[in-house]
């Protein structure tokens, strides 16, 4: 395996993590209001989709061998992840209820996982750019 795809690995992993997470270990608060949604179910649509754009985009990071194709996809999932961040109650509103488990569980999870994507990414494309430029 080649050095340049171990931060592409981690940035898969985590994107991937982030994704199933939202689905089963961290997910929003189970049921609804007179048979609707709770506003935390959209925002866990919106973590799962963004999720799953990350981890297409971490996958073909690892499998585009040009450089400067690789530096531009950690840039896009540096700014995508850095986006998730802002889903849970900034973007679309959480329960009302600070005691809830889209409160308690969900959003931290959430902005742990993004945080830890956001500076891979982020180092990655910084690395890259560094790299391609001494080209």
């Amino acid at each position: 395996m080649k050095k340049g795809n171990l931060a592409g690995i981690a940035e898969a992993a985590v994107s991937i993590f982030l994704t199933v997470g939202a689905l089963t270990i961290f997910k929003v608060c189970e049921g609804g209001v007179n048979g609707k949604y709770m506003t935390c179910h959209w925002a866990q649509n919106a973590v799962v989709l963004a999720g799953i754009v990350l981890s297409v985009q971490s996958l073909l990071r690892i499998l585009i061998p040009n450089k400067g194709v690789k530096t531009g996809l950690s840039l896009s999932i540096f700014l995508l992840a850095a986006a998730v961040i802002f889903i849970p109650n900034t973007a679309i509103n959480l329960c009302m209820m600070e005691t809830m488990r889209c409160h308690t569980v969900f959003k931290p999870a959430v902005i742990v996982t993004s945080s830890v994507l956001t500076v891979i990414s982020g180092l990655d494309a910084v690395i890259g750019l560094i790299r391609t430029g001494k080209e």
